[in-house]
């Protein structure tokens, strides 16, 4: 009995092409070649995790200034906290106690969440998640503003924010307007948007990948607009961030001489 070819007449005149198989030897060379180039140049195309220097909910309350925290939450549902996609989190509702009584930008909340290892991870912003909920955006702009101490002396300690006025679902029928800023702290660098994110972190040349989003909503009676909201963020952003990037966040530059 005839033993079954599994090489057909077409495959095998292929293979007897001299071009056939230089491409085949070429190929070859160049995975061979990828990977050993990759290591010559020091591209890193998996990213290694990299802790927080001190835990977010470390962050020591006497340094907040004025503000003072009322409440510190946590997510309870599991689902909820699974969709995170983090267990380094805290949410703190804070009180500007230099602010006026009836002051919209008096009561706020500060979430900020921290993620590492992973640069394919698609960040969770507002102007998805309101919207997931039922909500609205109304506008969306992005502005700078002035924090010194957090790396950013080149720049003139300009660090640019995403200001969005949204309607959510309110307790009464309609919708309830809420002004929401957020920025990202990334490998050693700031964005606002979630490209900016993902492109800082897939730098070949980066062993590491880490990032932090830092979330700010006012949530006081009253009327607040997005101009307004803007100097209350500035005043918690020059509180806060100084301490999330001298204590918390990873050493950039450290990480980056320790490789070198």
């Amino acid at each position: 009995m005839k033993e079954k070819e599994y090489v057909t007449e077409p495959l095998k005149r292929l293979i007897h092409q001299p071009a056939f198989l230089v491409c085949v030897v070429v190929l070859g060379m160049c995975a061979g070649g990828l990977h050993a180039g990759a290591r010559w140049l020091q591209w890193h195309f998996r990213k290694l995790e990299v802790p927080l220097r001190k835990s977010l909910d470390e962050m020591e309350e006497s340094k907040l200034g004025s503000y003072k925290v009322v409440r510190k939450t946590k997510i309870e549902n599991e689902e909820v906290e699974a969709e995170l996609g983090t267990k380094d989190y805290i949410q703190w509702y804070l009180e500007d106690t230099e602010a006026e009584q009836g002051d919209a930008a008096r009561y706020l909340m500060l979430f900020l969440t921290y993620y590492t290892g992973n640069p394919d991870k698609i960040p969770h912003v507002p102007d998805w998640c309101y919207v997931g909920g039922g909500g609205e955006v109304s506008s969306t702009e992005n502005v700078m503003i002035k924090v010194p101490g957090i790396g950013l002396a080149a720049q003139g300690d300009e660090l640019e924010v995403r200001v969005l006025e949204i309607l959510v679902p309110g307790e009464a029928m309609g919708l309830e307007k809420r002004i929401v800023t957020y920025f990202f702290a990334v490998n050693g660098k700031y964005a606002c948007t979630r490209t900016a994110v993902r492109r800082i972190q897939n730098n070949w040349r980066d062993k590491y990948a880490y990032f932090s989003k830092v979330e700010i909503t006012f949530f006081g009676e009253g009327e607040i607009t997005p101009q307004k909201s803007l100097a209350a963020v500035e005043k918690l952003c020059r509180q806060v961030v100084p301490i999330l990037y001298e204590e918390h966040w990873p050493d950039w530059a450290q990480l980056r001489h320790n490789d070198e």
